[in-house]
Formats: C-alpha cells, sequence, structure tokens
C-alpha cells in the first residue's frame, strides 16, 4: 500500500474512533439528563400530591390555619361554641340547655338554605309544640362567599317568623363553625335535647322537614 493510501486509511479510521468517543459521550450525557428528567418529573409529583393533600384537608375559606376536628356525633354533648344573635348578644350552645333545640348551620347564598328556611317557617308551629327552640346561624364569614345579609335573609325567607323568639338567627363565630362544620358543608344541622346532647343530624330541612319533625316529637 502507498504512503497516500495508508495514510489515508489512518485519517479515516482517526476519524471514526473520533466520531465512536463523541459518540459515547452524547450517550453518556443524554442518558445522564433523562435521569434528572425523571427525577424532576417525580419530585414534581410528589410535590403536586402534597399540594392537593393539604388543598383538600383545608377547613374552608376564613377558617385556615385551624385545626379540624371530628363533628360531633348522636349521643355526644355538644361542643360550648358562642355564636352572636342578630340583636348584638353573645350566646354559647351551653346556655341553650334546658329545652330542646335545633341547631343549623347555613349560608346566605345557598338554594338549599333558602328553601330551608321557608319550610322551616311553615313547620315552625309544628317545632314549637313540641317545645323545640331553633337557632338558625349562618356559618362563619359565610364560608367566604358573597351572600345577602343574614337579616336581609331572613326577613324575605322567614316572613313574620323572622321575630318569633322561638326561632333565634346569628352569626356563629369561627370556633363554633369549625367545631360542627368541619366539612365546610352549606348546610347541617343538629337536633339537641334539654341536656344539650345531640339526637339527630342532618341538613337541607326542606328535604329532610319529615324526619326532622318525628326526631323533635320523640323529644316531647
Amino acid at each position: 500500500m502507498s504512503q497516500t493510501r495508508q495514510g489515508a486509511a489512518n485519517g479515516s479510521n482517526r476519524a471514526r474512533r473520533l466520531a465512536a468517543q463523541q459518540e459515547a459521550a452524547r450517550r453518556r450525557r443524554w442518558g445522564w439528563m433523562g435521569v434528572s428528567a425523571a427525577v424532576v418529573v417525580i419530585v414534581g409529583l410528589v410535590l403536586g400530591l402534597h399540594i392537593a393533600a393539604s388543598s383538600s384537608s383545608s377547613p374552608g375559606p376564613g377558617l385556615a390555619g385551624s385545626s379540624s376536628p371530628s363533628a360531633p356525633v348522636v349521643g355526644q354533648v355538644a361542643p360550648n361554641e358562642p355564636f352572636t344573635t342578630l340583636s348584638g348578644a353573645t350566646q354559647t350552645v351551653a346556655s341553650l340547655r334546658g329545652r330542646p333545640t335545633l341547631l343549623w348551620l347555613m349560608t346566605t347564598w345557598c338554594s338549599s338554605c333558602q328553601a330551608g328556611t321557608q319550610a322551616m317557617s311553615e313547620n315552625l308551629a309544628k317545632l314549637e309544640a313540641d317545645g323545640v327552640h331553633v337557632v338558625q346561624v349562618e356559618n362563619y364569614d359565610d364560608l367566604g362567599q358573597a351572600g345577602p345579609s343574614l337579616t336581609e335573609f331572613g326577613k324575605v325567607l322567614a316572613g313574620s317568623n323572622f321575630t318569633n323568639p322561638d326561632w333565634t338567627f346569628g352569626e356563629a363565630s369561627a370556633a363554633l363553625t369549625r367545631a360542627y362544620n368541619p366539612e365546610a358543608d352549606l348546610d347541617i344541622y343538629y337536633l339537641l335535647n334539654a341536656k344539650g346532647q345531640v339526637t339527630f343530624i342532618n341538613s337541607s330541612p326542606a328535604s329532610t322537614m319529615a324526619q326532622l319533625l318525628s326526631a323533635a316529637h320523640r323529644l316531647a
């Protein structure tokens, strides 16, 4: 083989070796970047799940940063938390003892709460006959949504019963809302006996009034 051909062959071999080395380096580099990218994706997923879990356990607007206890159950003495009546008086759940009480937490922008208030007005005489005092309180800060004032809400939907002494309207404290409505439901009610024990729990009085009246009659 001539020197010219030998030199060309050597150059070609060196070019192939260099190309192979560059390809190996490229693969190592992209392999590492692929691993790094996978790590980033995994970390992102973990962080996303953590954030989602934190969001889903939020106690509701206006109540962030507070622990969320379990809601009261039937047979339990109702937690003693305060609320403020529309007349400006501060009362506690314990102060309601001595007669059966329906403690209803609701929101003024909730359509089922509006229907429930009308149903409550229509059936108030039956509850009074069984000695039940209705205490209807707006969830703290109306659960962070804009709605009519409780006074406007009550006057329109309760009608002449808005001033009935057996029906008290008020605003729940943050503590009362946390204790009785930790899941931030639009409405939930508790029927308490004269000793302050929970005897019946439900929501949406317009659709559950028959059960409520039956439970109240058992306390008479």
